[in-house]
């Protein structure tokens, strides 16, 4: 039978609770009631250096213990006091002081699983979750404390160590416990401690090496344990140390089994973990006391199992690695991977992406399949088209084309294909407008066995040149108005289909006989590097028919319009082309200043009889705030693409939503969605999560060491299934980095990619995105996480959404934010850095704030942070010119107002002072709330205040 905490000898402390002043009483370290190692004789335990620890410990409760003096007047008491006086000198505590400072030095935060923000005044209430540790485990326990030369309370302490490293991905892990000091203004010379034992958790070490750890940290602890914490509050005031609680969130406590009842922990702790010994059970009976404003119950339950699980494997396998040892037990594995992870409606068969189109193409040859939304007067509703565009050499690539057309003119540009020499699993460049031209290229690339690698006309030509030489692009599908741009950039062939009319007609109408399976590439993205080189990401023909085939999170019907509104570089053009055409609904073209324009992109959707939307959050936010009940007569709306405003999905939701609002989410190297939410209500605490994964695709919320974490644990997000792409083109380095064995899936060879993206499991079974694994910064030292000021500068009444980064002036750094306010509001930014002051520690506090009415917006709709302006900026006097009529004054004020800047003059450049298109639409929704009258067009073709309004004249005096 197990004996429970084993003692040195049968003596007990009856230090307990003072009734004089109700302090807890602790003989060293950790334990109440008794700290001393057990199953070693020696009654020097920890401290073994210092004789007065070991009077403290040896058996003097009864007068008995051997080499200390008896109790009374003059015995223990007065022994003790002559020590305490020995040692307490000015240097003795001056060298504890820097001992502690040291220890206390840029002392981290723990990333606890909590599930409300800190309030601005904690609470004093404290909640509970009691439970046992078998008495097989704490004998295994005391076995691994006496290896080692420690105590139990060592072991439990590497435990709860280890717990929260791997909790909040942290390696510095701070942890509070209770020690005996000595101070002469105390009757028996002692005074119970708090005190912070700082570890470094490495998780490829064993766990037996870490409670080694720490039996040198507690004798530290113990020999510089005379200065109450109290006596660092100056020396820490500049940090943020508030005059006596001692700067650690948790606190852990082991309890002899005949200690007094403890009182509740501490309430400068968020979570205080208290053991003690069952006396004749062997057993430890604890308790995790913790915030209730901070964590829901459930979630502390979760911690105690995931706590008990990874003590009795660290017991058990003592020389197992701390990162390896299990948090799970085998039904929440299950849950995690198997209920919540996985989608798995596999197919036998993955049919090409032109085989698709092909089978609407045979079924439904006269239903339209393309349409612009400029140079026709097609009736959508109707299908009536009076435009005469009959193919990809006519007009400009606007009109209407059916399923018939469409497969015709894609099988002949196919047919040219082959004949100019490409060959199977080419890359063949595609610079087109977007309209049905461009779907005709892309489609007909697919057809010749070929991947289609989309180019932008407006990108720089040393850009366009770098993707087409890493491509090895032979041949480039485009028009004569481009051929000069790309001439500049290549030495490949072009095919200008507006040149090749006749040439195409005399090309066969069926496809050309070229073999092409699911496993070949279907197209080419490339994206930014953090290498400073774009990378092309190769997608399969299986990862976009995943994508569309037997579609849980949107299922489109023939009779379904979507808009097309992305360019073909950005991903979500894959849904946007490829979806329609798939299910035989119809694609309308709508153009981008339509798209970044709230008012308009409205009329369109009700003029095109638009069911299915695509909006990026940032776009999704603007036209909500806007025209909240815009999306009212979609049947389906996506959004996503980076942390979205659970106000703003509200504020949708009241005003008349769309049948069904979806939050999706997907990196390029998983082909457009991996991950999708059907948004209905706002979570309890106010979030929009990105959901579970999409059909056919499984999802993995792991840690450093790629083993799942648990519910309500922030890990990275790792996508596997049939969705995930081949990988980066030319970049086998890269690739094996970010494309991993996938180790949790069901078929050898299967692969998963590692997103660099930080999600949790939701209670409820949802993942919740939580930020960027790569946007850690350093200012001063500390080590921050922008997104954490962020999300509080987001809980502010008055702001919208809010971006923090880092800015470089010289050597120094300085945190800036940049905030978006709620529609009518203006907080000062004075307030708002309170706002941040009152919930972070002062190095987290942004030393400026801007508000800005828009964010910059990348190509593919995403906040551009690298383009956001600086906060102070000045401009000459000099070049100053005030405006001269009231429509300048007008446009003046509403460019000051937007760019957050004192003054605008007629002729600053809009786009050289801060502007850009998203903030150009914003400029124009003022200007025309305001009585005057222009165009997004107009402003980026003009850029000053000065050139718009000689255009406003030039156009009046023709009138």
């Amino acid at each position: 039978m197990s004996e429970g905490l084993r003692r040195s000898d049968a003596s007990v402390h009856n230090d307990g609770v003072d009734s004089s002043s109700g302090t807890v009483g602790v003989d060293d370290i950790g334990v109440i009631g008794d700290i001393r190692n057990i199953g070693e004789s020696d009654s020097s335990g920890i401290n073994s250096s210092d004789s007065s620890d070991a009077v403290d410990s040896g058996g003097v409760a009864d007068g008995s213990g051997s080499g200390s003096p008896g109790r009374g007047p003059y015995g223990a008491d007065a022994y003790r006091r002559t020590k305490v006086r020995d040692r307490l000198t000015e240097a003795h505590l001056a060298d504890q002081q820097r001992y502690w400072l040291a220890q206390l030095d840029d002392l981290p935060v723990l990333r606890l699983p909590v599930d409300r923000p800190r309030p601005a005044e904690s609470g004093t209430a404290r909640s509970r979750v009691d439970f046992r540790v078998p008495a097989e485990v704490v004998d295994r326990m005391n076995d691994l404390a006496g290896e080692v030369g420690g105590t139990p309370f060592t072991v439990l302490l590497a435990a709860s160590q280890a717990l929260f490293s791997r909790y909040g991905r942290q390696q510095d892990i701070p942890l509070a416990t209770l020690t005996t000091g000595r101070a002469l203004d105390r009757p028996d010379g002692r005074f119970a401690n708090a005190v912070v034992l700082r570890a470094t958790i490495q998780p490829d070490a064993p766990f037996i090496r870490l409670v080694e750890q720490n039996v040198r940290l507690v004798e530290d602890a113990v020999a510089n344990g005379d200065l109450p914490f109290s006596g660092l509050a100056d020396a820490l005031a500049p940090e943020g140390a508030d005059g006596g609680s001692p700067p650690a969130q948790v606190l852990v406590v082991l309890r002899g089994d005949d200690a007094p009842e403890a009182p509740e922990a501490p309430q400068s702790f968020d979570l205080a973990i208290d053991c003690r010994s069952a006396a004749g059970t062997g057993e430890l009976v604890g308790t995790f006391a913790y915030d209730p404003e901070l964590f829901e119950e459930a979630t502390v339950r979760r911690l105690v199992g995931h706590f008990m699980v990874l003590l009795s494997a660290a017991a058990q396998e003592p020389g197992k690695p701390v990162g390896d040892l299990p948090l799970l037990d085998e039904e929440q594995r299950h849950t995690l991977l198997d209920e919540w992870g996985d989608n798995p409606v596999r197919a036998r068969t993955w049919p090409c992406v032109h085989e698709l189109v092909g089978e609407r193409a045979r079924s439904t040859p006269d239903a339209i399949a393309v349409v612009s939304a400029t140079g026709t007067s097609t009736d959508t509703r109707t299908g009536t088209a009076t435009d005469t565009a009959t193919g990809p050499g006519t007009g400009t690539g606007t009109g209407t084309m059916t399923y018939g057309q469409l497969d015709i003119a894609a099988n002949q540009l196919a047919h040219l294909l082959v004949s100019r020499g490409v060959r199977r699993g080419d890359v063949v460049g595609v610079c087109l407008p977007r309209g049905p031209r461009l779907v005709t290229a892309l489609l007909a690339v697919l057809r010749a066995g070929c991947l289609y690698l989309p180019l932008d006309p407006r990108y720089p030509v040393d850009r366009l040149g770098y993707m087409l030489d890493d491509a090895d692009v032979s041949v480039c599908v485009t028009e004569s108005a481009l051929v000069g741009t790309l001439r500049a950039a290549t030495g490949a062939d072009f095919v200008a289909v507006d040149e090749e009319q006749r040439n195409l007609a005399v090309q066969p109408s069926e496809p050309p006989a070229v073999p092409v399976s699911a496993r070949d590439g279907a197209y080419v993205i490339y994206t930014s590097g953090s290498t400073g080189r774009p990378k092309g990401t190769v997608v399969e023909h299986r990862s976009v028919t995943r994508l569309l085939r037997d579609a849980d999170y949107i299922p489109l019907r023939p009779d379904d319009v979507v808009a097309q509104g992305a360019d073909a570089t950005f991903d979500a053009a894959t849904f946007e082309i490829w979806a329609p055409l798939a299910a035989g609904a119809r694609m309308v073209v709508i153009d981008k200043d339509t798209m970044l324009d709230p008012m308009a992109l409205t009329q369109a959707l009700t003029r095109y009889d638009i069911s299915t939307l695509v909006l990026t959050t940032a776009v999704f936010n603007q036209v909500v705030a806007a025209r909240p009940d815009a999306f009212k007569t979609l049947r389906h709306l996506l959004f996503g693409g980076e942390a979205v405003n659970p106000d703003r999905v509200a504020q949708a939701l009241a005003a008349g939503p769309p049948q069904r609002l979806i939050h999706c989410y997907g990196p390029t190297e998983t082909t457009a969605f991996a991950t999708w939410h059907l948004a209905e209500r706002i979570g309890e605490h106010g979030t929009v999560p990105i959901g579970r994964p999409v059909v056919n695709t499984s999802v993995y919320v792991l840690d450093e060491r790629l083993h799942p974490v648990p519910a309500g644990v922030v890990g990275e997000l790792f996508i596997g299934g049939p969705g995930v792409a081949r990988g980066y083109l030319a970049r086998p380095d890269l690739t094996a980095e970010r494309f991993l064995p996938d180790v949790l899936g069901a078929a050898p060879g299967d692969r998963m990619y590692r997103t660099g993206d930080l999600v949790r499991w939701s209670a409820e079974g949802a993942l919740e995105y939580v930020g960027r694994i790569d946007r850690q910064v350093k200012v001063r030292g500390f080590r921050i996480e922008p997104n954490e000021i962020e999300l509080v500068l987001q809980q502010h009444p008055d702001v919208e959404s809010a971006v923090v980064v880092v800015r470089a002036e010289g050597e120094h750094k300085r945190l800036v934010g940049y905030v978006r306010p709620e529609p009518g509001r203006r907080p000062e930014p004075a307030a708002l850095r309170d706002f941040v002051g009152d919930r972070l520690p002062e190095f987290m506090v942004p030393a400026a704030v801007a508000l800005l009415d828009a964010f910059p917006l990348t190509p593919s709709g995403k906040v551009d942070r690298a383009a956001l302006p600086d906060v102070e900026r000045v401009f000459d006097a000099e070049d100053y010119v005030a405006p001269r009529t009231d429509d300048e004054r007008v446009l003046a004020e509403v460019w000051a107002e937007v760019l957050d800047i004192d003054r605008v003059g007629i002729t600053d450049n809009f786009y050289e002072i801060g502007g850009d298109s998203v903030l150009g639409i914003m400029v124009v929704a003022k200007a025309r709330a305001a009585g005057v009258s222009v165009s997004a067009k107009d402003l980026f073709r003009l850029q000053t205040i000065a050139a718009l309004s000689a255009e406003a004249a030039d156009t009046a005096s023709v009138r």
